[in-house]
């Protein structure tokens, strides 16, 4: 029975995500279509829609949207709506979870990890894998010039602790920021993708 329940084992594991990714674009779809389907029958002929037509009308307008805050002008008023909505005790909660997830995997965030690095855990001889965020604090004379900022990310839930440490106690290893960010989600059952295909 043992290979067996592996093999079932392995297929959840591979299975779940896929189907939570799926779902997922399909709840997007189906609230793109629901929402904006309505809207356009509000100002058009109901004749005139095709099912279907409000997902499709979704994809400029997420286009559009994320080129609007290119400009500082609509950024501007975009933060100051954001600053409303946190500022509901309840809605905040939700709102700045998604968002900080949703931002924390984005390319503009990897981006500002600039080292993948091993530090000393506080307590006991334990090593915890960070990423160096800010390597020059030029202008803060209250940290020393040997000092970084290192962001400790924790796994199986959002947010993480940053840090300011010595350089010295740090250790640069070679791990991509996206096979760091995999490792420490998953609290090192994943590694990278390489190694998934020698295990399986």
């Amino acid at each position: 029975m043992k290979p067996i329940s592996k093999t079932f084992l392995k297929g959840l594991i591979a299975i779940i995500p896929l189907t939570l990714t799926l779902y997922l674009l399909v709840w997007l779809a189906g609230t793109a279509e629901f929402v904006l389907g309505n809207i356009f029958k509000t100002f058009f002929p109901d004749s005139w829609y095709v099912k279907g037509l409000g997902f499709l009308l979704g994809l400029p307008l997420v286009f559009f949207f994320g080129g609007f805050l290119e400009s500082r002008t609509f950024l501007r008023l975009f933060n100051i709506f954001e600053n409303l909505i946190i500022q509901i005790p309840f809605i905040k909660s939700i709102y700045t979870a998604i968002r900080d997830f949703v931002s924390f995997f984005s390319s503009e965030q990897k981006g500002k990890f600039k080292q993948v690095v091993l530090v000393n855990v506080s307590s006991g001889n334990g090593l915890q894998i960070g990423f160096i965020t800010v390597s020059d604090f030029e202008g803060l004379t209250f940290i020393a010039d040997d000092q970084i900022a290192v962001f400790l990310p924790f796994s199986y839930q959002l947010g993480g602790s940053t840090v300011i440490m010595s350089r010295k106690d740090v250790v640069a290893i070679d791990m991509t920021v996206e096979d760091a960010l995999r490792f420490i989600a998953t609290a090192g059952i994943v590694r990278n993708v390489k190694d998934e295909k020698n295990n399986g």
